[in-house]
């Protein structure tokens, strides 16, 4: 590919719900741009975009995936966007990237809450975007009722540029309203003009008078024209929506079949002229080369590679920056661009682009790499928080450093996941927004390292307390053939307030202990409290005094007044009517107001205690604040989603913990 400025570069995330078709409306687009010499199907696998076996088996996408394409001396940077809602975190990466979506919607299908929730992140970003219809040669296609449910749901902002020419299996072609010329698709991906068909003549002109109007009310000069009986030309029309596109206020609608390569050719067009060049969006036009890293993918054979936009500057091999974040050198070697999984040299690339490279060793994705005096970066990716947790156990025990590893190396390509220990089994805990995004998770750790897992429910972090006093003694004698083992103490113990943890009161008087040996009472009684009470969770929140003992002056040592201490413990903590807490975390909750009593009637049902509700009237959405034990929202992340349809959110903190009722203390057993 030749050698391009800034201004003839377009960065294109596609963005939509599963199913829209993105993935072969990728693929239509290197078709049509000849990147590609036949389409490739889901169905066999065989797709440019959608390379990796976990893709391939399920069908659908799962990681961003770029298609570098040429057109007309122009460069499209075509960023392939899964659209099931547990892999958002690439949608995220990809938004990074681009400078332009093109929101993918199905004629023949419902405009669905995914789509509903990426259109909101879309406008938090305030990125510009293109809306294509799709599907339109499919049964129960419509393309003027998805654009009617779009306005409804994205507002006026929704601006069709073309209508489709016949139906469902009889489409076969798209009219220009900007032009007034209608096109036609046989046996070629691009389009042949002919005459207006006489039963939708009307219709075209209609829509294209309420076209023009809404173009030229946003530019006082060609609305004064306008109303003067003056009509912009299209060229006047395509640069005023231009500028409406740029400001992320006009959104031009088109439309096609991507499977049959039917509209693709023309939007291809409407990306090359409409679309915004990255240097129109960058921050700073200074030759000082600064990139962002916005995808980063694993391989345990390949090693790490690199997906980064390069800001600034002009970026060349054998160039040394700086990790802003880590302040440690890197090394460019050999840039590339991508092709899917093919990897295509370049010599340069100019400020805008993106490049692919290899072996940056400290840097992980959103990291900012410069040549200059690092400053304060860039603001890293903002990438929303995986809140489904499950502890993950390797098939073998003796893969487990292994399996802890592979989670680690997987979570720097998806920096959603979240990989820690136990404290107390020490087994690995991922956190991911799904089902979907932890089985694929484990699947991805046994194809590229080669250990194999399961996971479940994480542990609760029961603790164990106590509800009275009580008082015991522990007595450790052991005779052996030469120094014996003795040792006695008598402690009195107290329960604390929540929160209080341990404290430990030395009341011996008269040497019966002495000094030396009762620190060892303290450790044996604190190792003890650690061990776990009658379920075998950590003992906290009481007070120990200790008030008399005895010792031998040959046999007592400080490993007999540990193990006095530890018997004392577990005496005295049996006789002090021991209690079970469970940890309460406060969650809120945020969704559309519609689902606001079903929410609530679910928390009610997990033993949840509504702090508060609001509900703002300009966004029509209800947050709801809850304390709720934390054993019945284990799965709330995937509760939720059905609940609300996937229009949900939610974040957890810790709160403080409270005594568990009595049915949840039958379900465990004691040790």
């Amino acid at each position: 590919m030749a050698k391009v400025s800034p201004e003839a570069i377009r960065n294109v995330a596609l963005v939509g719900q599963a199913g829209a078709g993105k993935t072969l409306l990728a693929e239509s687009l290197a078709y049509c741009s000849g990147a590609i010499k036949r389409m490739g199907r889901i169905e066999d696998g065989s797709t440019v975009s959608d390379y990796e076996p976990e893709e391939v088996k399920h069908k659908h996408s799962i990681s961003l995936s770029l298609l570098s394409l040429g057109h007309g001396g122009m460069k499209i940077n075509v960023l392939d966007t899964p659209g099931v809602a547990d892999f958002i975190g690439e949608v995220q990466s990809g938004l990074a990237a681009a400078d332009l979506c093109v929101f993918v919607v199905s004629a023949a299908d419902n405009v669905g809450p995914d789509s509903l929730r990426l259109w909101e992140m879309l406008e938090a970003s305030g990125i510009p975007r293109m809306v294509f219809v799709n599907k339109l040669d499919r049964e129960r296609a419509n393309f003027f009722e998805t654009v009617e449910t779009l306005k409804t749901l994205f507002g006026p902002g929704i601006a069709p540029l073309e209508i489709p020419i016949g139906t469902e299996a009889d489409f076969r072609g798209v009219v220009d309203l900007l032009t007034d010329r209608a096109f036609a698709y046989s046996e070629s991906q691009t389009a042949t003009e002919v005459e207006i068909p006489q039963e939708i003549s009307d219709l075209e002109h209609s829509v294209h008078d309420q076209l023009v109007e809404g173009i030229v009310v946003a530019d006082d000069a060609l609305m004064e024209r306008y109303l003067g009986g003056d009509i912009p030309s299209p060229e006047e029309l395509e640069r005023a929506m231009a500028l409406g596109v740029n400001q992320a206020i006009v959104f031009p609608t088109v439309c096609g079949a991507a499977s049959k390569d039917m509209g693709v050719d023309r939007l291809i067009k409407f990306i090359c002229e409409m679309g915004p060049a990255p240097s129109e969006n960058s921050a700073s036009q200074d030759q000082t080369v600064t990139l962002q890293v916005v995808k980063t993918y694993a391989d345990p054979f390949l090693g790490k590679l690199s997906l980064a936009k390069v800001l600034t500057g002009t970026l060349k091999p054998a160039s040394a920056l700086t990790n802003a974040r880590t302040s440690t050198d890197e090394r460019i070697g050999q840039i590339f661009t991508l092709m899917g999984k093919e990897h295509l040299p370049m010599d340069s690339a100019c400020a805008g682009d993106l490049v692919a490279l290899t072996k940056l060793t400290s840097t992980r994705t959103s990291d900012q790499l410069t040549n200059r005096q690092v400053q304060d970066g860039i603001p890293p990716i903002q990438f929303e928080p995986s809140l489904l947790q499950v502890t993950v156990t390797p098939h073998n025990q003796k893969d487990d450093d292994k399996l802890y590893a592979a989670l680690l190396r997987l979570a720097e390509e998806d920096p959603t996941l979240r990989v820690e220990r136990d404290p107390r089994s020490h087994k690995p805990v991922l956190s991911g927004h799904g089902e979907t995004h932890i089985s694929i998770t484990l699947e991805r750790a046994a194809r590229k390292f080669g250990v194999e897992a399961s996971h479940s429910e994480p542990e609760i972090p029961y603790l164990e307390s106590i509800a009275s006093p009580a008082r015991a003694e522990g007595r450790y004698k052991k005779q052996t053939g030469g120094h014996g083992q003795f040792g006695v103490a008598d402690i009195s113990m107290a329960p604390l307030a929540r929160g209080d943890g341990f404290k430990f009161h030395d009341e011996i008087v008269g040497g019966t202990i002495p000094r030396n040996f009762i620190p060892a009472v303290e450790k044996g009684i604190i190792e003890a409290m650690n061990a776990g009470g009658r379920f075998g969770f950590p003992v906290v929140d009481l007070e120990v005094h200790l008030t008399d003992g005895k010792y031998h002056p040959v046999d007592s040592s400080e490993m007999s007044f540990k193990m006095a201490g530890s018997l004392a413990f577990h005496e005295a903590f049996n006789s002090a009517q021991p209690i079970l807490l469970e940890p309460i975390d406060r969650l809120t909750v945020v969704a559309p107001v519609i689902f606001q009593g079903d929410i609530l009637g679910d928390l009610n049902s997990k033993r949840a205690k509504v702090a508060s509700t609001d509900v703002d009237p300009n966004t029509k959405r209800a947050t709801v604040v809850a304390t709720v034990p934390r054993s019945e929202i284990r799965r709330y992340a995937t509760d939720l989603r059905s609940l609300t349809s996937g229009q949900g959110r939610f974040n957890i903190e810790f709160s403080h913990y409270e005594v568990a009722p009595p049915n949840i203390v039958a379900k465990l057993k004691p040790r």
